[in-house]
Parts: C-alpha cells; sequence; structure tokens
C-alpha cells in the first residue's frame, strides 16, 4: 500500500490580532514534528493534536511578546487587555487540550503496547521467513548446481548425439549415394526395357490397325452382301407366303381325307383286336396245359437221376429183368430170406444196445480227457507263473540290496555331508563377487542401452516407452507380470533384461505345473530319513541370486507359465515376503538342520535378497487360471504388443553389468527430482476421479497405489516419459483393470467415462496419447457389441 500523506490542519493560520507582531516563521523542528513519518504513518487524530499543541505554543510566544511590550506604549493598554483576553481563552483551550492529550496519551500506550506486541510477531514471522528464504536460496542453489550439471550433461549428451548423427548422416549419405547410383543404373535399365518395349507395342499396334482396316473393309463386303441377301430374303418370304397358303389349301383337303380314312381303319382295328383277344385266350389255355406237362416232365427227369431219354429205357429194361429174378429166387426161398431176417433183426437190436453202451462210456471218456486237459493247462500256466515269480523275486531281491545299499550311503552322507547339497556347492562355485560397472549412467542412456542390448543379444525389438515402464515398474515391485499371447518374447524380455543389466547369468527360468498347489512345491522339500533338502530350482535360483558373485547386480527369475496353476497358493509365501520390508526371507524347514549351507539363515528359512526381482509370464486361454486382485495390486503388469517394431541395430552403451547400488542411485535421484510429478498425478486423481469411480464403478484404491505412484512416475519421467504416460499405465493395468467382465456397469456409463476420461488425460498432458486407457475401455465395450 502506498503511504497516505496527513495535512495537519492549522487553525489560526495567517490571522493577525490588533496589536499583534506577525508571526514567528516556524522551524524545521516543529515543521518536522508535524509531519507523520515516513515510514510509519499515524492517524489523522495525531496530527490534530500535534497542530493544536503548535497553536497554543504560538499563541504563549506572542502573549509573551504583548507582556514584554507593555511598558512600550500607554496607549496599547487596549491591546494588552485584549491579549489577556485571549490569552486566558487560549489558556483554557490549553487546559481543555491538556485533558484530551492526558486521555489520548493513555489511549496511544494501549495502542503502543498492542503496536509492540505486533511488532514483535512480526519479528518472529520476519526470523521464520528469512529462516525460509535461507532454506529456499540453499534449495534454490542446489537446484542451480543440479540444473548446471543436467545442463552440462545434456550438452554432451547432445554433442554425443550430435556426433553419432554426423557419423550416422555420413553413412547415410555414403549409402544414399550407392543407392542413388544402384537405383539410377536400374532407372536407365528399365527405361532402356520400357523404350523396347513400347517400340514393340507400337509395332504390335501398326500390325493391328493394318489388320483393323482390313477386317474393316472385309465387314463393309460383308454389309454390302448382307443387303443383297436381305433382299433376297425378302423376295423369298414373299414366295413362302404364297406357298403357305397353296399347302393350307391342300393340308385342309387331305385332312378331311384321312380323317375319313381314319375312321374306316379304326373299325377294322377294333374287329381285328377282338379276333386277336379270342386266339389270344386259346393260346393261354394252351399254354398252360403245356406248362403243367412240362412240370410233370421235369420231375420225371428229377427222379431220374438227371438221365437221358435212351438211359432211362436202357435202365427200365434191366429193372424189369432184376424184378423177374428176384420174383424167381424169392418164390425159391422165403424160408430162408424169413430164418435170416430175424437173425438180422436180433444183431440190430444187439448192435443198438451195445452203441448205447459205447455211446455213454465215449462221453464218460471224453469228459475225463476234458478235465486231464484242463488239469495239464493249469499245471503248464502254474508251472510258469512259477517260474516268473521266481525271476521276479530275484530281481526285487537285488533292487533292495541296491536300495538298501543307496539308504546306508544316503543315511551316511545325511550324517556326514550337507542338507542342501546344491546350495552348499553354490558357496564354492561362486563365492567371489564379480566385478560391475562402478559408474551410474543417466536414466535415458540406461534406456537405450537396454534397448540396444536386447536387439542385439536376444534378437527382440522393443519401444523405448515399453523400456521405460518396466524400470519404472521394477522401481515400484519386486513382482512383474508379462503378459500377451503365446510366442511373442515374454520369457525373452525377461531373460534379455538379465542381459541388458549384466549377464544371461544372472536370470533363472523356472516352469511352473499345472499340478502345484502348496509352497513345497515351489520351494521343495526335507527328507528327514535322508536328512537331505530336495532343493528345487526356485530355491537355488534364490540361493544363487544373494552368493557373493550375484548379490551386487540385479537378478531375475521368472516363473514360465506362471498362472498354470494358482499363484495365490504355491506362490503365498513368496507375496507375504515381499509385503515386509525389513529383511523378508522364505521358511523352508520347521526345525534346523545339519550341515546347512552358509547362507541359509538359523538353518530352516532363506532370504529374499533386495537384488530379486520376480517376473511371471501368463497367457489367457482355456489351461490356465486367472490372477487374484491382491496378486494385481502387488505387482507391475505390461500387456507385450503384438508384434515388435523395426529398429536398427546399435551399440550398447557401455559393457560391464550394472551394479545394484548404481540402480538403487538411479531410482532414489529420480523420485528426489521429479517427486512432484507424482504428487500431480495423486492430487488429479484425488480431486477429479476418485469419487466418480466410487459412486459409478464402485472401484477404489488406499495407500499402497499412491506409493506405487511416487515410485513409478518420476522413474518414467525421468527416464524420457511424461506423468501422462506414466498415469495412463497404471489407470489401465491397476485401476480400470476390474471393470473388465463387470455387466453391472451400464455400456451407455462405460462409453461416457472413456470420452470423459481420454479428454481429463489430454488436458493434464498434452504430450501424450491415453492409448491404453482408450483401449481397454476399446475393447470392453466391444465385447457388449457397441462398436
Amino acid at each position: 500500500m502506498g503511504k497516505r500523506q496527513t495535512r495537519p490542519r492549522q487553525k489560526g493560520k495567517g490571522k493577525v490580532w490588533p496589536g499583534q507582531p506577525p508571526a514567528p516563521q516556524r522551524t524545521a523542528t516543529a515543521r518536522a514534528r508535524q509531519s507523520p513519518p515516513a515510514a510509519a504513518p499515524e492517524p489523522e487524530r495525531t496530527d490534530d493534536t500535534a497542530a493544536l499543541l503548535a497553536e497554543i505554543r504560538q499563541v504563549a510566544d506572542e502573549a509573551q511578546v504583548a507582556a514584554a511590550g507593555e511598558a512600550g506604549s500607554d496607549g496599547a493598554t487596549s491591546d494588552l487587555v485584549t491579549s489577556w483576553q485571549l490569552y486566558r481563552a487560549i489558556a483554557e483551550r490549553q487546559a481543555d487540550a491538556v485533558s484530551k492529550l492526558t486521555a489520548r496519551a493513555e489511549a496511544l500506550h494501549a495502542e503502543q503496547e498492542g503496536l509492540t506486541a505486533t511488532v514483535a510477531r512480526r519479528a518472529e514471522e520476519a526470523a521464520a521467513l528469512r529462516e525460509s528464504e535461507a532454506a529456499l536460496d540453499a534449495r534454490t542453489e542446489l537446484l542451480d548446481r543440479k540444473e548446471r550439471e543436467l545442463s552440462d550433461r545434456e550438452q554432451a549428451a547432445e554433442a554425443r548425439v550430435t556426433q553419432r548423427r554426423l557419423e550416422a548422416g555420413r553413412e547415410l549419405e555414403t549409402w544414399l549415394t550407392e543407392q542413388r547410383r544402384t537405383a539410377v543404373a536400374a532407372l536407365d535399365t528399365e527405361r532402356e526395357d520400357r523404350q523396347t518395349r513400347w517400340n514393340e507395342e507400337q509395332r504390335r499396334l501398326a500390325d493391328t490397325q493394318t489388320a483393323l482396316d482390313q477386317r474393316e473393309s472385309e465387314l463393309a463386303r460383308r454389309e454390302r452382301d448382307l443387303r443383297s441377301a436381305r433382299l433376297r430374303l425378302e423376295d423369298e418370304r414373299e414366295d413362302i407366303d404364297h406357298l403357305k397358303a397353296a399347302l393350307q389349301e391342300q393340308q385342309a383337303t387331305r385332312a378331311e381325307r384321312f380323317e375319313r380314312d381314319v375312321t374306316s381303319r379304326t373299325g377294322q382295328l377294333l374287329q381285328e383286336r377282338e379276333e386277336n383277344r379270342n386266339r389270344l385266350a386259346a393260346v393261354t389255355e394252351g399254354n398252360e396245359r403245356l406248362s403243367a406237362r412240362l412240370n410233370e416232365y421235369d420231375g420225371a427227369l428229377a427222379s431220374l437221376g438227371g438221365m437221358t431219354l435212351e438211359q432211362v429205357v436202357e435202365r427200365l429194361s434191366e429193372l424189369r429183368a432184376e424184378n423177374a429174378r428176384l420174383l424167381e429166387e424169392n418164390a425159391s426161398a422165403p424160408r430162408a430170406d424169413a430164418q435170416l431176417l430175424g437173425q438180422l433183426r436180433q444183431q440190430v437190436t444187439q448192435l443198438a444196445a451195445d452203441n448205447e453202451e459205447l455211446v455213454q462210456e465215449r462221453g464218460e471218456l471224453e469228459s475225463a480227457l476234458q478235465r486231464d486237459r484242463i488239469a495239464v493247462s493249469e499245471r503248464q500256466n502254474y508251472v510258469e507263473a512259477n517260474n516268473w515269480l521266481r525271476a521276479a523275486n530275484g530281481q526285487l531281491q537285488q533292487l533292495l540290496n541296491e536300495e538298501a545299499a543307496k539308504l546306508r550311503t544316503t543315511a551316511q552322507a545325511g550324517k556326514e555331508g550337507h542338507a542342501f547339497p546344491a546350495c552348499s556347492a553354490m558357496d564354492q562355485e561362486y563365492g567371489t563377487p564379480q566385478p560391475f560397472d562402478a559408474r551410474t549412467p543417466d536414466m535415458p542412456e540406461l534406456v537405450s542401452h537396454m534397448q540396444a542390448v536386447i536387439r542385439q543379444k536376444a534378437g527382440l525389438s522393443y519401444r523405448l516407452s515399453d523400456l521405460r515402464l518396466v524400470l519404472g515398474g521394477m522401481a515400484m515391485s519386486r513382482l512383474h507380470l508379462f503378459q500377451g499371447i503365446s510366442g511373442i518374447g515374454k520369457t525373452g524380455l525377461a531373460r534379455a533384461l538379465a542381459i541388458a543389466f549384466g549377464s544371461d547369468s544372472s536370470a533363472a527360468v523356472v516352469p511352473v505345473q499345472a499340478g502345484w498347489r502348496d509352497p513345497q512345491d515351489l520351494m521343495g522339500y526335507y527328507n528327514s530319513f535322508d536328512r537331505l533338502f530336495y532343493e528345487s530350482e526356485f530355491t537355488k535360483a534364490l540361493y544363487r541370486a544373494q552368493c557373493p558373485a550375484f548379490r551386487d547386480r540385479p537378478f531375475f527369475i521368472v516363473l514360465d507359465e506362471m498362472n498354470l496353476s494358482h499363484p495365490e497358493q504355491y506362490f503365498s509365501g513368496v507375496l507375504s515376503a515381499l509385503a515386509i520390508k525389513d529383511q523378508p526371507r522364505l521358511a523352508l524347514t520347521t526345525a534346523p538342520v545339519r550341515n546347512p549351507a552358509k547362507l541359509i539363515i538359523d538353518g530352516t528359512h532363506i532370504a529374499v535378497p533386495d537384488n530379486v526381482w520376480f517376473i511371471g509370464t501368463a497367457n489367457h486361454d482355456e489351461t490356465t487360471v486367472g490372477f487374484a486382485d491382491k496378486t494385481y495390486d502387488r505387482s507391475f503388469v505390461l500387456e507385450l504388443p503384438w508384434r515388435h517394431p523395426e529398429l536398427p541395430e546399435t551399440a550398447p552403451a557401455f559393457s560391464e553389468p550394472l551394479g545394484l547400488q548404481g540402480l538403487s542411485q538411479l531410482f532414489d535421484k529420480a523420485q528426489a527430482v521429479y517427486g512432484a510429478q507424482a504428487d500431480g498425478i495423486i492430487e488429479f486423481l484425488d480431486t477429479h476421479w476418485r469419487s466418480r469411480m466410487a459412486d459409478e464403478l464402485r472401484i477404489g484404491w488406499g495407500n499402497r497405489l499412491e506409493t506405487q505412484i511416487k515410485q513409478f512416475a518420476p522413474v518414467v519421467v525421468a527416464a524420457g516419459g511424461s506423468p501422462g504416460e506414466a498415469l495412463d499405465h497404471l489407470l489401465a493395468t491397476r485401476i480400470l483393470r476390474s471393470v473388465q467382465g463387470r455387466y453391472d456397469i451400464h455400456a451407455d456409463t462405460l462409453d461416457t467415462l472413456r470420452d470423459d476420461l481420454v479428454e481429463s488425460l489430454t488436458r493434464l498432458d498434452s504430450a501424450h496419447e491415453p492409448e491404453a486407457t482408450r483401449r481397454l475401455l476399446d475393447d470392453e465395450l466391444r465385447t457388449r457389441g457397441r462398436q
């Protein structure tokens, strides 16, 4: 506020009483007393009081001057009386002014105390402001220094990029020159070929034109011939019309004559048909008689055995002769035949009885034979089974002896050897620390290095934006989920990350089985008889990660096909351990074992070191199961693209493996420098979307998501991304993921939400298009038939 200038009232200024000398000029002190201070102007009442005091002093001075000049002039008595009256009036006014000044002084004293307290409070505030200003100056100096460092690094990076661009430009120019030369030669060759083809086409067109001219002249000739033929046809048509008329007359005459002939011929045919019918009946009757006789003849022939008529006649003659001879013999010896017939009958009876006995005996013998055969077969089977059992018994005895020897060896080894043989062997194999790159690269340089190494060593191409998200995910969570269709390189990317940060030995792949239900399926189990812990691939990988050769560099354990079984069952111990910030560990046995490996804690637990990231690959088909919400909430999710971009091969930025400490420093630095970006994202969600998503979608989030945003977003921004890019990914994978398959949310609500959310994200960060959020909501609307 500007200083308010006050003008003191000057009562009686310029007024001269009778006999009063001119008023003396005011001194500089009086003028200074009357003017308000420049730094702290007083109220208007203070100005009036000062003017009144000045006027009282002026009148007193004038009265003293008048009293001193009383003896100098007798004629001035009246003026003196007037001055004395004026003095008395002024004295009264002075008394009134004194009383007013006393009251005013008390008020000013109280006001002064208030001002003193205010001044003290203002002094404290000023001290606090000075401290804040000092802190801000220090912070500004730090930021200036960091800005200068970043500027120097950017200039150096720009210089390197410029150098690389110049080199690439020279190489491109050389390549373009060669390509231009090749293209010019190819164009010349193609031009000559086209010229040759054009000349051939011209000749072919000329020949075609000549043929067309000939064809046209021939068509003209044919047209003339057609006109002549049409005229002839018209003449012939007239002749045909006359002939038709004559033919119609002849046809009418012939039709009448034909009708008469048909009528007479029909009568004759009817008579002939009746005669033929009678003859047919007679013929049919004769045929039936002949058929009967023929059947009789066929029967006779069949009874004769197919003999011919001559043979039948000859046979009849022989039979007649034989019949005559038999009649003669029968007549000569009838009694002998009767006796012989009786004997034969007795023999037949005896033979029938013998036959019945023999049949019965034969049945009994056949039954006994069948029983003997069965007994022999069973005995042979018993013998073979006995022989097989003896051989099997011998083999089993041998196996038992071998197993007993193994058990004795195992028991002895359990007493004398290591309970964790593979892990104990790693103590010797990986007991020496390996060198790594001590320098800490910039975050954009690290992302470019990852892209170059993955492209060169693994043959996979990924966008810088995907790798930025992976780095942010590493800062956010120790559990990553790589999703996508089969065969797009999910496991390859996980192994390639190990190569980008160090070497392929810094990664281990653990195939997940569909029957896993218990943490022992993942970790292995302890055999109390053998006194050995049967280490699984997961346990061996976890132990290798904390050996001296690997503990100072990032290590990746890949759970291939993680959702073939429920991760919330077999992976529950790891999920619980990852939620513990202070020295997480996993239980291997319930009691301490003898001779454990060096890094087994208390003989029962194994640590989950800080340098380990767990990466689960997941397909979504009929053979897999879905992840639970608590698994998604604790993990970083990356949906890999269906196609890899075409990228040129470039040299890696550095050759030595990157140390864990350097990576952690990069994350801490990014979170310190770009922490305000994460706070802005959290404020944006709380202000614009928390209540709406809770009301319309029944979706909420807590402190875990806010912590993940503070860890994830600064790293993405430091790696060359933007706040909108980080928020877009978290919205699609952490917040809006739960709307998939929820048909209790109306499609119109999702449609409106998509438009409003995309518009809001675009306003937040116009440099990034929210593709992930838009694609997720579009896919969900498409499943409902809206697009």
